[in-house]
């Protein structure tokens, strides 16, 4: 990995900073419900949920349309938390972004979100005070892999985008960082992060690399 001048990191959030909660909440739902994992992933990842994240139909909506794709009769709430409880911090990841932000890297977010589990995830683990901004696809109404949340993501940046790092858990995402200039790493674990960050030139403290 060739070292670049970085001054700006942006993560994604699902997956990167928190466990990948819609992976979870498909293994609980579908088990619980008994409803094949692949109806409920696509429910979840497919047009409708594309609609949520872009903010083109609402919570409730969303949950209702969700039940009937999936032919069950459970209670919107227990869905939603769910869905919800199954974003919990990846302590290797909040520990690099704390150590950017001591020695003074630019921290953003780019993720494909809904207010209503921002809300939650932010009451609880209180994460946005790490980033210094970022941009959500609820509020851009544009979701990954279009080219334009990327771009929104650099507009946000103090810094060009080959000074730019993004860090995605879908290899498929980073595909459109990559076009726009951006370094990119597909994240693995934290520990991996780590090196390709520091293979990079990113100031990172090597002796927390875990030895595998």
């Amino acid at each position: 990995m060739n070292k670049k001048e970085i001054k700006t990191v942006i993560f994604d959030l699902g997956g990167v900073y928190f466990t990948d909660g819609t992976s979870i909440a498909i293994d609980v739902i579908s088990k619980r419900w008994n409803v094949d994992s692949n109806v409920v992933a696509n429910v979840f990842r497919g047009k409708i949920g594309t609609a949520y994240r872009e903010n083109q139909i609402t919570h409730s909506e969303f949950w209702k349309r969700f039940k009937e794709e999936l032919g069950i009769d459970a209670p919107m709430e227990e869905l939603a938390e769910i869905w919800l409880k199954g974003y919990v911090p990846i302590e290797g990841t909040v520990e690099i972004i704390k150590e950017l932000k001591e020695k003074g890297y630019e921290i953003l977010y780019l993720s494909d979100n809904v207010q209503e589990r921002i809300d939650y995830i932010e009451e609880k683990y209180h994460f946005l005070q790490y980033f210094k901004s970022g941009v959500f696809s609820h509020i851009a109404g544009v979701r990954k892999p279009n080219p334009k949340i990327y771009q929104y993501a650099l507009e946000e940046s103090s810094n060009p985008a080959e000074n730019c790092v993004y860090i995605d858990d879908k290899p498929k995402l980073l595909e459109e960082a990559d076009k726009l200039g951006m370094a990119t790493i597909a994240f693995v674990n934290a520990n991996d992060t780590r090196r390709k960050l520091i293979e990079l030139g990113v100031n990172l403290d090597e002796k927390n690399i875990e030895e595998r």
